[in-house]
């Protein structure tokens, strides 16, 4: 593992230090620039082993710099050294603005065009005078809770806020709103606990964004900067008080991280464009394809791999894990993992950089680490990285899938409702509990409502309707079912084992029938704070009052998994899965393709350490013509159930309604049922409820 110090500018007082890597650079100048960067000034940098330095006395805060590389342009081997071009230091804390000009040919890499009059600058940070912990005294008073209590909120830093009349309006759309009062209280009456920030990186859409009047990399993942933030949210002090603020409000942070490819897409081409990595060392960068000539290895669709396992790319990894825990960030979630496990044939490697990584993350560290399992082009690892990783938490594409083909009444789901029920999709051989995130609607894909409203229209990304998910789902028919489908998959998704994952917006009805959004940064994508309807409202609540329920109760934050086994206590299994009639559902059952609801009962004195909690019936219907009736069970703890949500009826009951077992209860089509049996008989505490409610309201105008 890579023992050397951060690269990049160490600044003091008296001097910097500039220091970059490369193998295979016959020479580097450190270029600095004036304010304006009309003047450039090049200092030659040193050499020791693989990293070149360069010490320069009293330079200012703020000073903008790059660096030339020169060497062998020898494409065919993968060298592409041109100090015609001005590469971005791979560790600058900060640039100077937002890459806007990707289409230049100033910056393909085979021309003598000289790139800086264009090129963003790295710009020199003091980061022992930003990370004061007298100021931000909770950057390292991390939330306690575990992760297994986890209910994630993704968010992209502008869509989420642009539009809030809430938020003074120069902090809209950018990170300093996440630290906003309204903004904290907001996540607390969602019940969210875990914010999950698509990528902050510099970008540069390239290849992935079509040229087209009010186009741009809207959700980042083309990096050519691991470390700095795009000018367009802000920048690492603002991070660092939102990380203060959301810690001191017992909320976490998790960073959406982009490392198996860059921005600078293809080694040669139109797409060839030369910004950093590829200036600075290709070969230890970028994993060449060993079946052609001088191209890069692309199993991620973006036409490069990036090289983790090379000495100078694993420890440009391991210093961005180190980096991520210094500024008090609680958890990684990796795009495209799987890419990233990748060696340079596309193998999957076990005991590669990245799995090595992963385990310094999470068992050194203890950073929350959240995988997408696959790759984009060469296979599915699914249940690969709790494997070799234990604590390592996993994507789960099948729960997606899953989630709205139930609720689109579509056939043979009757056996996948068990496993994603239970969370066994993905499993943690080591505790043996369920690794699953829940991430039933993320931002690529449908939202919640749109899965049901829409069929795909992806036109305005300008790629003829060639891109964005193929699924389709089932149209709601008229607005009463769209939003009763909308809460019972929420719900389904928030109950089931596992780590729930919400897309922002979701909770407030947001829909678009582009379900690949990635390039628009429009209304079209920004969470409208507008007065919410009466369905709107609803489905808020119901949102809501969903993550109060799983916070409150062991019973659905336990992720073990259910043995089947009988408690000696009551004679209940931990849980049972029921027949219409209150039977145990036999084995042929899972199997029959028409089968389209599914009910369960738990046993709340099952749960490990002795822990007990209430008996809870759930019952879940994907038909979309019949009404089933559905004859109750006895609770485990004996008594009456008591009803809590019915999707069809709308909103948490405020009054008791108690229901004997052998009593029939209908199951309306898409409706989502969730009956309780407390173990100590409480009323419902009708003040402390409309309270809560009276303080939702701000929430849903």
């Amino acid at each position: 593992m890579p023992k050397e110090p951060f690269l990049g500018a160490s600044y003091s007082s008296k001097s910097t230090i500039f220091s970059v890597a490369s193998e295979h650079a016959s020479s580097i100048d450190l270029c600095l620039f004036s304010e304006d960067e009309k003047q450039e000034t090049r200092i030659p940098m040193e050499k020791d082993g693989d990293i070149w330095r360069a010490e320069v006395s009293s330079i200012p805060e703020g000073q903008k710099y790059g660096y030339r590389a020169a060497g062998e342009f020898d494409p065919a081997n993968g060298l592409f050294f041109n100090p015609h071009k001005l590469a971005m230091d791979p560790y600058a804390l900060a640039v100077s603005k937002t890459m806007d000009m990707w289409d230049s040919k100033d910056l393909d890499v085979e021309n003598n065009n000289d790139s800086a009059w264009l090129m963003p600058k790295a710009v020199v940070v003091d980061l022992n005078k930003i990370i004061d912990l007298e100021r931000y005294p909770y950057l390292s008073k991390k939330p306690k809770f575990s992760i297994n209590q986890n209910i994630i909120y993704e968010t992209h830093v502008k869509n989420f806020s642009i539009l809030n009349p809430h938020i003074p309006e120069e902090e809209r759309g950018t990170l300093k709103a996440l630290s906003n009062d309204w903004v904290i209280e907001y996540f607390h009456k969602i019940g969210i606990n875990n914010i999950e920030l698509m990528p902050l990186t510099p970008t540069c859409p390239g290849r992935q964004v079509p040229k087209i009047e009010g186009r741009f990399d809207n959700w980042g993942y083309n990096p050519y900067c691991m470390f700095a933030i795009d000018p367009r949210y802000g920048n690492i002090k603002d991070l660092i008080e939102v990380v203060n603020k959301l810690h001191q409000n017992n909320i976490k942070i998790t960073i959406d991280t982009v490392f198996n490819h860059s921005g600078e897409h293809d080694a040669l081409g139109p797409f060839n464009k030369a910004l950093s990595f590829k200036l600075l060392d290709s070969p230890s960068y970028y994993r060449s394809n060993p079946h052609s000539n001088g191209e890069y290895l692309n199993t991620t669709g973006c036409g490069n791999n990036l090289n983790l396992d090379s000495k100078i790319g694993h420890q440009l990894l391991h210093h961005y894990i180190q980096y991520m825990n210094v500024i008090g960030i609680d958890g990684i979630r990796w795009d495209l993992g799987g890419d990233n496990a990748l060696d340079n044939y596309g193998r999957f490697q076990e005991n590669g950089a990245f799995i090595q990584e992963l385990r310094y993350a999470t068992q050194k560290l203890k950073l929350e680490n959240y995988i997408e399992p696959w790759s984009a082009m060469n296979g599915n690892f699914t249940g690969q990285f709790c494997k070799l990783v234990p604590g390592v938490k996993e994507w789960s594409d099948q729960r997606r899938k899953f989630t709205a083909d139930f609720f689109s009444a579509k056939e043979n789901t009757s056996g996948e409702f068990g496993n994603q029920i239970a969370g066994s999709s993905i499993i943690d051989p080591l505790s043996q509990e369920s690794a699953v995130v829940g991430t039933a609607f993320t931002h690529d894909g449908f939202s919640l409502v749109g899965a049901f409203k829409y069929h795909k229209d992806t036109r305005d990304n300008g790629e003829g309707g060639r891109d964005g998910s193929p699924d389709n789902y089932t149209k709601s028919t008229n607005e009463e079912e769209l939003y009763r489908r909308a809460a019972s998959a929420a719900a389904l998704n928030i109950l089931s084992k596992g780590i729930p994952l919400l897309r922002n917006g979701d909770e407030r009805s947001y829909a678009s029938p582009n379900n690949n959004p990635y390039c628009i940064d429009d209304k079209s994508v920004w969470i409208d704070w507008k007065k919410l309807s009466e369905n709107e409202k609803r489905l808020f609540k119901q949102i809501c009052r969903l993550n109060a329920l799983r916070q409150k109760h062991p019973i659905f934050t336990d992720l073990s998994l259910f043995t089947g086994t009988k408690n000696p206590q009551n004679g209940a299994k931990d849980i049972t899965w029921l027949r219409p009639d209150a039977s145990e559902m036999t084995e042929a059952e899972w199997n029959q393709p028409d089968h389209k609801t599914g009910a369960y009962m738990l046993n709340g004195a099952s749960l490990k350490n002795n822990t007990t909690d209430d008996d809870f019936l759930i019952m879940a219907s994907g038909d979309n013509n019949y009404t089933i009736n559905y004859k109750l069970p006895t609770p485990p703890s004996g008594g009456k159930w008591q009803l809590l949500l019915d999707t069809s009826q709308g909103e948490f009951k405020q009054e008791v309604q108690e229901f004997a077992s052998g009593e029939e209860y209908p199951l309306k089509p898409y409706a989502f049922v969730i009956m309780t049996k407390k173990r100590t008989q409480t009323k419902v505490n009708q003040r402390k409820f409309s309270a809560h409610i009276a303080q939702l309201k701000k929430h849903t105008r």
